[in-house]
């Protein structure tokens, strides 16, 4: 554990970041034998940057940030009340530091708890990960009240949860009624389904567990929610701490915020002016709110009703329809015009959204749509053929399976002229191996894509085969992965170059470097290209807790990603990219 304390000393040397960050690898080396993590932060930071926006090096600064900690300094005299820090997804004191620091300058002791799973600290968003960091913030407390040095006053005592550490402290507030306050910033004890299948299990397992009864605590609560929660879907339901709760209580809302914004990371990077100053107003906001309930002080209610003058702060939380959205299944097969072959792999997609899905091996699909899409086109194409632009509307008013016949697509091929000479050969792409840190393909994901760029330059470059990396592997069955090779218009994929269906299997939980010879496709380039893998297809099951992660490293060109063939490619992972490589003649 991690202890934060007031101290009225300064005989030391300011801690650096890096020396809170490194103490990830260092516990992961003492308590998993079974894997080496030595230099694990120095990639984990590169891509911790890459994640907020700014370039991937800039980690390597972040890690030079001087923090306002000191080392085992004497503490201050006194009697401090306790906040105990129930840490998000896999992470620890760091990725919250200046807000430990913050609580610890105005005279609380902080006890930080990571949230790392069960042994060996493979987390996921299920009960018993969950229950882990409960069960190591009560074996703590037991242990703090031991040290008498820190001067705390157990009569007093607070939680603080950061994202899933809110569903932590929300459990533990039920098991241990006499805390008195409970602040969760953008916690997973406020929760809308309808994202994912996965955690929709999830958190109904712990809902259901019975380990939260917030109408029957006694403790203040605050609540600071995210404004792009429901950017990307609609919800069919949520289960609301705060509407539940019969406290003094108070709920603010960030509405240009994203998750991210509140953990220290985006500050301590000063990524943009408007994330630096939500995170201050953040901190302030849980410190004055801690102070009033744990300190009787004031400030808390004057504060926070000028807060909620701003144009970009709200005290209304996030309303939807109770009514769950009606949902539409197109069902169809797709074959070529003329000589009615089933076409596997065809993409079909709605027009500028992330919604999508692939026909099968035998060219049938079932595309699950809601009402809200009636008026939505579907845009249906296939390496190969001509795209067709159908609308739905007029698909749901066709009885039986909809039958789509593609035309084949003749393009002539631009002429290459090779002279005899000795060839010359080179690997494109990233290189990286990386098992600390990669990007993920997982359950419900059918259709997604993501690539690289390849720097192939002007001369006529052929390729010899393809190659990727994949550091881990949940699928208990074989996967499939589409291949393509996109021109380049204004920094943004355009047309697939390719004239073939290259499809690459993965063996269920295989890892390490996947090779595909390409020397028969004869793909000749002639300009830089975005290479991408695009999930089509599975041999069986793909359930909620299973993932592919594919290697990433320092790459200056990013990653490019999309959930959709019909929605835009978007860059990812500033200064990051997958682990694609080429091997190349020319």
């Amino acid at each position: 554990m991690d202890i934060w304390y007031p101290s009225t000393a300064k005989n030391g040397d300011r801690l650096l970041f890096e020396d809170l960050y490194r103490l990830h690898e260092e516990r992961a080396n003492k308590y998993q034998d079974d894997n080496n993590y030595t230099g694990m932060s120095d990639e984990f930071v590169l891509y911790l940057a890459a994640g907020f926006g700014v370039e991937a090096t800039d980690g390597k600064r972040l890690l030079k940030v001087k923090t306002e900690s000191f080392e085992n300094i004497p503490p201050a005299n006194g009697k401090f009340p306790l906040v105990i820090y129930l840490a998000g997804y896999n992470g620890m004191g760091w990725e919250s530091y200046r807000l430990l620091e913050r609580l610890a300058e105005k005279g609380f002791v902080v006890l930080s708890i990571s949230s790392i799973g069960t042994y060996p600290g493979d987390m996921t968003n299920g009960l018993l990960d969950t229950m882990e960091q409960v069960y190591d913030g009560e074996f703590a407390l037991e242990e703090l009240k031991k040290i008498e040095s820190l001067h705390i006053n157990f009569d007093n005592i607070g939680i603080l949860g950061l994202s899933w550490g809110g569903m932590s402290g929300a459990i533990m507030l039920d098991k241990h009624p006499e805390i008195k306050a409970f602040a969760s910033l953008d916690g997973s004890d406020v929760f809308y389904y309808g994202d994912t299948d996965e955690d929709d299990v999830f958190l109904s397992e712990i809902y259901d567990a019975d380990l939260i009864h917030p109408e029957k605590t006694n403790a203040a609560y605050l609540y600071i929610e995210s404004g792009d929660k429901l950017d990307e879907f609609t919800p069919t339901g949520e289960y609301h701490y705060f509407k539940k709760i019969n406290t003094s209580k108070n709920y603010m809302r960030f509405t240009n915020s994203k998750h991210d914004d509140f953990g220290s990371i985006a500050w301590a990077l000063k990524t943009t002016e408007a994330q630096v100053e939500l995170y201050e107003e953040t901190m302030e906001t849980t410190v004055l709110f801690f102070q009033k309930h744990l300190k009787q002080s004031n400030g808390y209610a004057e504060y926070y009703t000028n807060l909620l003058q701003k144009k970009n702060i709200t005290e209304k939380p996030f309303e939807y329809s109770t009514e769950k959205p009606k949902e539409l299944i197109i069902s169809g097969l797709v074959q070529d015009s003329k000589t009615k072959i089933k076409l596997p792999y065809v993409n079909i997609g709605i027009l500028n959204k992330e919604i999508g899905t692939v026909s099968d091996r035998e060219g049938s699909f079932d595309f699950h749509l809601t009402e809200s899409n009636a008026k939505d086109t579907i845009r249906i194409s296939m390496i190969g053929y001509k795209p067709k632009i159908l609308v739905v509307d007029n698909l749901l008013n066709k009885k039986g399976e909809i039958e789509v016949n593609l035309e084949e697509e003749i393009s002539e091929l631009n002429e290459v002229v090779v002279t005899a000479r000795k060839w010359k050969k080179k690997t494109l792409g990233n290189k990286t191996k990386s098992t600390f840190i990669g990007h993920i393909f997982y359950y419900e994901q059918l259709g997604k894509e993501m690539g690289i760029k390849m720097n192939v330059g002007r001369k006529p470059t052929f390729v010899d085969d393809f190659n990727f990396h994949i550091s881990y592997n949940r699928f208990s069955a074989k996967s499939f992965f589409r291949l393509n090779m996109y021109k380049i218009v204004n920094g943004k994929p355009s047309e697939n170059i390719l004239k073939n269906n290259i499809i690459i299997s993965v063996e269920p939980k295989q890892t390490g470097m996947i090779s595909t010879n390409l020397k028969e496709y004869d793909i000749v380039l002639t300009e830089d290209v975005i290479v991408t893998l695009e999930w089509v297809d599975n041999e069986g099951e793909i359930k909620p807790t299973e993932g592919l992660i594919v290697s990433v490293g320092l790459l200056t060109g990013g990653t490019y990603e999309r959930d959709s063939k019909e929605s835009s490619m978007k860059k990812k992972l500033k200064g990051m990219g997958l682990g694609f490589t080429m091997n190349v003649r020319y």
